[in-house]
């Protein structure tokens, strides 16, 4: 054995001290000449290719040529109207929850005085139009529909029950809760029906007899809720609701751990089946209503003594209090304990900490910051002593800090009570005798010290913290039960950590009666839990005026993405919106993700990191976030707002408004360019345009389409599984339109809409009608936002040269389509897309947006279609020539803007100087593209077509080091080879030699490779040596990480593998059930971006470079027409693993990677930028400041402090007498 060891260190050593290979390069390499000449062959070849395969300059003469009509835009008048149009959005949800909570008052008083108790002992007992569970199938309600608004199906005529794991179904409180709450529907009912907001169709408004009947009555009837035939006359009414009324949903969450919801649902399921569990009581909107804004300390007895269980529930109790915690609120955990001697006298470091990274002060409850927090909790491990002085010491520090709330403290102390840690802590270093070594003495606590310290710093805090303690399984009460009682506090035992929100209902209901705040309040923004996006909640606590007790809350929910998507409906041009709240965080924004792709509740970043740099320019826009958060109306205009095509920043006004009864207020910004609209308009000769066809092929062969359009499914001669479309239905006859959901007045409905038959009949007739198009009329009952039809229109004539194109390589290109900014999406050969396709946000329309001058090519991925692995090569389309007369340019320096005359693409703003068919002055000279991007043409091609014709293209000149050919290496060693990469601006690898056997369903493998990962020497010594790639860094605070490390699919068997299979699966199946691997997170955006100036007079740079991965002599040259770089490696030699896993490569790859990269104490970069605390500027909530009965729990005798200061006088004196 010895032998083998000694072999595997020789060999080991040798491979340490051998470093990387090196050998004697050539100081010049001998390639030079033919990458130039690879270069032009690749470029021409993708010019050709665009040219031939997508016609662009034929389908930019289609709008230069189109008519446009043009709009002065006023940005106040704009803010009115839209101001005007969401109107009550915020007062309406607020006066509905208002009545829901007078309703559920006065119905439990009800109950209360008559001391009534249910007839039923079994919660199944109760009648259905009583109970309905969205829990259990059986109980759920009969007359579940589908509803595009909620997502799900719904029951307009029936709440559901939806009860908390924790809570036992047959108690009494229950069964109780259940059986009162079921008259809220009526008033569930009212508030449904009087919410017309963005709905195409409007009840009346209930007379005011009506709204008597709901909220003022003077007696309640509880003894049942069938009320007969007039709830026929309300089914009839809510069966009308169903065709579009957006109310969100409406409950009452309960004390007792219980909901009652409306609209009736059944609840979401994981991915294993089960019902997924919710408690009211730990949800946002419950806690923010019942306890207000508070500080909160939670101090953990990390000493040895808490080893095993007793440490377990500890962790248990801080999770469950920090997940009960709302943004509102600040927070921070503190491990107390101290360093010891052992009994043979080692010593065993250990430190009272605070475990937030911001260590000094409280931190603001976000979810990040909650989970940070959680997850340190639990990598604690007990050990140490019961020191708990400094713990409860540095609590009230961080109470008194700049960072709080100032409106409520509370410290919560989870301890096993005993004031010794047994024969392992020692409290001395121990000594020799001559008998042999003495332990140092046992460790044995002066609780009087921390009692003492406890009440002078809790003087000296203001507001004075109460103090929560819980004694874990251990009898040892009177240390925490005397901290909490002389603190205003209480104590509790915990013998198990579950059902902790029953548990500790001390904590929870002290919170839930302290806080005075009967009003109501706008929750933060959260992630629904129902499946509806980002949701605010207006949320009112429920309390009784008999008992003054907390029974629950009420909550109706509002979605900012229909405010987000009434703003976008107002944009054009360059002009976006965004959300803000009071404090100067922005809710949603251009910059920001989607509420779609989050994936837990978000961190909201102040405003002015998204508008300003970090010296706070520009400084016009401080007064834009003053004037906001103040509620004001106004406008300001911006000198340098944004960074144009460039370098050079163009001016912006800022529009904005304050939302009525609400928190928020939004505003846009509108260019100089923005204050005129223009519009295209549908052509006025229609003659020599042919028909439009949808993109459902097969719907055309339905009964519906069969009597609307005849013969129709015949003539396109659809096909099925053709070679070239495996699984795919085609027609080679015509081109298909698809609409993005944003082209349909109401994208829910058309989303969720399975009517596939109707579908098409409805866009067919719309796309090819001659009747005038209304836009988003409700009077007309219009399904498409208007301008859609002229698109589509000005783009058929592009599918008659698609369609009879013909030139070498044609059986390369899959499809060649045209996408639209409005979400219009013309694609040849005709084929069904995906029902959430929207053209505007995919990566190959936003690439070649963002370079319009340039034809862009995409990385490698699998075609939304279902026909494999392509990359897309794409070419801008500009709106239609502005005309300009020669004297308004003559007064503008270069670049010009669209319309003027230009000798070369330089002299143009947006870079592209053409030669136009759009009518105006000049028409025979070139002149400049609008600065406005319209569309983007496109066509893909399968990737190992492009890779094999990229490689046949560059060969060597001397036939001997040709791309992928392998040669010996100038020191006469084996293997070398020439290598061969394109990659883009952001150094994405466009083509790899690896990408050709990679499979298909590892995308990991082809998508999103950067060149630091496969070629980090290279990209070293191009960022730091050359300043080729210039390193930029930012931090994503909605950031997305995994749970699990990816791995890729194995097989595609039983998902949807094209748009056909998709729809048949949610129609047959509903949603894909959900598995969980993804996470909100912190992290750190690292991109790079190429210097095209690098190159310098030469468009080349050559380097040598040696290092773990590899050696070689490289060559970075230019497409310069494309977003393309070609890298060319001569003497490329792969250094491969030998005895270990070759880190120093893996190292050398990693630190010059792209990618975004989790930052695990991430919560450090988020600071609060809050200059006041809520106390200061008087916003916190008034204080009952309740007093508690202070109890001791030991079996089920309970002693008070005082009780027990009496027990011990009388068996001292007891005592005395006996001795005597």
């Amino acid at each position: 054995m010895r032998p083998v060891i000694c072999l595997y260190l020789w060999l080991t050593l040798r491979h340490l001290a051998s470093g990387y290979h090196h050998y004697e390069s050539e100081e010049v390499g001998t390639l030079s000449g033919d990458v130039q000449n690879w270069a032009i062959l690749l470029q021409n070849y993708i010019l050709q290719l665009a040219s031939e395969g997508i016609k662009r300059e034929y389908t930019q003469s289609l709008f230069d040529t189109a008519n446009y009509t043009y709009q002065e835009k006023d940005g106040d008048e704009i803010v009115r109207q839209v101001k005007e149009s969401l109107g009550d959005y915020f007062s309406k949800k607020k006066h509905a929850a208002q009545r829901i909570a007078r309703r559920a008052v006065l119905l439990y008083d009800a109950w209360y005085l008559k001391n009534s108790t249910s007839q039923y002992r079994q919660l199944r007992h109760l009648p259905d139009n009583i109970y309905r569970d969205s829990d259990i199938p059986s109980r759920l309600p009969p007359d579940l529909h589908f509803s595009p608004y909620f997502k799900q199906p719904v029951s307009w005529n029936y709440s559901t029950v939806k009860i908390s794991d924790e809570v036992p179904r047959d108690d009494g409180a229950t069964i109780e809760t259940v059986y009162w709450t079921a008259q809220l529907e009526e008033v569930f009912k009212l508030s449904a029906k009087e919410d017309p907001f963005l709905s195409s169709y409007h009840q009346p408004a209930p007379d005011t007899a009506a709204n008597r009947t709901v909220e003022n009555r003077d007696a309640v009837k509880i003894e049942g809720c069938d009320s007969g035939s007039a709830e026929m006359g309300r089914k009839k009414r809510v069966e009308a609701h169903r065709d579009g009324a957006e109310a969100k949903w409406q409950y009452f969450g309960s004390t007792a751990g219980l909901s009652r919801l409306y609209p009736g649902r059944e609840w979401d399921t994981n991915f294993a089946g089960f019902y997924n569990d919710y408690d009211p009581r730990i949800r946002p909107w419950y806690i923010a209503a019942t306890s207000g804004p508070k500080d909160v300390v939670i101090v953990l007895d990390c000493s040895l003594s808490m080893k095993g269980e007793k440490f377990s529930i500890a962790q248990a109790v801080a999770k469950t209090v920090i997940n009960t915690l709302t943004r509102q609120d600040y927070v921070n955990v503190v491990c107390a304990r101290a360093s010891h001697w052992d009994e043979v006298g080692k010593w065993h470091l250990f430190s009272t900490d605070v475990l937030s990274c911001q260590q000094d002060h409280l931190v603001q409850a976000t979810i990040a910051h909650r989970k940070d927090l959680i997850e340190k909790i639990y990598n604690l491990e007990p050990g140490g002593t019961s020191e708990l002085e400094k713990g409860i010491e540095v609590a009230f520090d961080l109470l008194s800090g700049k960072t709080r709330t100032g409106c409520q403290s509370t410290i919560v102390f989870v301890t096993d009570g005993q004031d010794t840690d047994g024969e392992e802590v020692r409290c001395g270093p121990g000594y020799y005798t001559r008998s042999g070594y003495v332990p140092g003495p046992i460790c044995k606590y002066n609780w009087t010290k921390v009692w003492d310290m406890a009440t002078k710093k809790n003087a000296n805090t203001s507001p004075q913290a109460r103090i929560f303690s819980y004694l874990t399984i251990d009898e040892g009460e009177l240390f925490p039960g005397k901290l909490a009682c002389e603190h205003r506090g209480s104590m509790k035992k915990l013998m198990i950590g579950e059902n902790l929100i029953t548990q500790m209902s001390n904590y929870f209901d002290f919170l839930s009666r302290n806080a005075k705040n009967s009003d109501g309040i706008w929750t933060s923004p959260y992630l629904d839990a129902f499946g509806l996006g980002l949701m605010v909640t207006y949320a009112i606590p429920c309390i009784s005026e008999v008992t003054g007790q907390t029974i629950g809350v009420a909550g109706i929910d509002a979605t900012l993405d229909e405010i987000e998507n009434f703003l976008s409906r107002h944009q054009w041009g360059t002009v976006y919106s965004f959300l803000m709240n009071k404090y100067g965080e922005a809710i949603f924004h251009p910059r920001l993700k989607p509420s779609t792709k989050l994936v837990d509740d978000p961190i909201f970043i102040p405003i002015q990191h998204l508008e300003q740099d970090k010296d706070r320019n520009p400084p016009e826009f401080s007064q834009v976030i003053k004037d906001m958060t103040a509620g004001k109306t106004g406008h300001i205009r911006v000198e340098k707002a944004r960074k144009g095509r460039g370098g050079k920043y163009l001016a912006a006004t800022f529009y904005y408004a304050a939302l009525n009864d609400s928190e928020y207020s939004f505003a846009f910004s509108l260019s100089d360019t923005d204050k005129v609209f223009r519009r295209a308009q549908e052509p006025e000769d229609k003659a020599n345009y042919e028909k439009s066809y949808f993109n459902l092929l097969i719907e055309y062969n339905s009964k519906i389409a069969r009597q609307k359009f005849p013969g129709t499914f015949e003539y396109l001669q659809v096909k099925y599984n053709e070679k070239k479309y495996p699984g795919l239905r085609v027609s080679y006859l015509h081109s298909s339109i698809f609409l993005a959901p944003k082209c349909h007045c109401d994208p829910n409905a058309y989303f969720y809409d399975d009517d596939l038959a109707q579908k098409t009949v409805a866009a067919h007739r719309y796309i090819n009608s001659d009747t005038p198009d209304y836009g988003c009329d409700q009077e007309k009952r219009s399904r498409y936002v208007k301008s859609v039809r002229a698109d589509v229109l000005i783009t058929q004539p592009i599918e008659k040269l698609w369609r009879i194109r013909n030139f070498e390589g044609i059986e390369d290109v899959k499809w060649t389509y045209v996408g639209m900014r409005s979400g219009v999406f013309r694609t040849y050969p005709g084929h069904r897309s995906t029902r959430s396709y929207d053209p505007s946000r995919r990566p190959w329309f936003m690439r070649a947006s963002s370079a319009p001058s340039k034809t862009s090519i995409s990385t490698a991925y699998m075609d939304a279609a279902g026909v494999g692995k392509i990359i897309t090569i794409s070419q801008a389309l500009f709106e239609g020539m502005t005309p300009r007369t020669d004297d308004e340019c003559n007064n503008l320096t270069k670049p010009l803007p669209g319309g003027c005359r230009c000798d070369s693409d330089a002299d143009c703003i947006i870079g592209v100087c053409y030669l136009s068919q759009a009518p105006g002055p000049n028409r025979d000279s070139p002149r400049c593209a609008t600065e406005r991007v319209e569309a983007v043409t496109s066509l893909d091609i399968l990737y190992s077509r492009f890779h094999e014709i990229a490689m046949s293209t560059m060969q060597a000149s001397d036939g001997k080091k040709s791309c992928g050919q392998k040669y010996d290496c100038p020191d006469g060693e084996p293997e070398c080879e020439t290598r061969c990469y394109l990659f883009d601006n952001s150094a994405n690898l466009i083509i790899d030699p690896d990408f050709l056997t990679a499979d298909n369903l590892d995308v990991s493998k082809y998508k999103g490779v950067t060149m630091g990962k496969k070629e980090g020497e290279v990209m070293k010594d191009l960022i730091y040596k050359h300043g080729f790639f210039q390193r930029k860094e930012s931090l994503d605070f909605q950031g997305v990480c995994s749970i699990s490390p990816y791995a890729p699919k194995v097989t595609l068997e039983g998902i949807p593998k094209n748009p056909e299979e998709l729809d048949d699966y949610y129609k047959n199946k509903g949603p894909i059930p959900k598995f969980d691997n993804e996470f909100g997170c912190i992290t750190d955006v690292v991109k790079y971006r190429a210097n095209e100036a690098a190159l310098g007079p030469s468009n080349m740079i050559t380097g040598n470079v040696s290092g773990p991965c590899m050696s070689g002599f490289y060559y970075i040259t230019q497409l310069p027409k494309t977003n393309l770089f070609m890298l060319i490696i001569e003497n490329w030699k792969q250094y491969k693993d030998t005895v270990f896993y070759n880190f120093n490569c893996k190292i050398a790859q990693s630190i010059v990677n792209s990618g975004a990269y989790r930052i695990i104490n991430g919560t450090c970069a988020h600071t609060d930028s809050r200059e006041a605390t809520l106390a200061e500027v008087g916003q916190c909530p008034v204080l009952r400041d309740i007093d508690i009965k202070c109890n001791y729990n030991r079996g089920r005798t309970h002693h008070s402090l005082e009780h027990l200061t009496a027990l011990l006088i009388l068996v001292t004196i007891a005592t005395r007498w006996f001795i005597l």
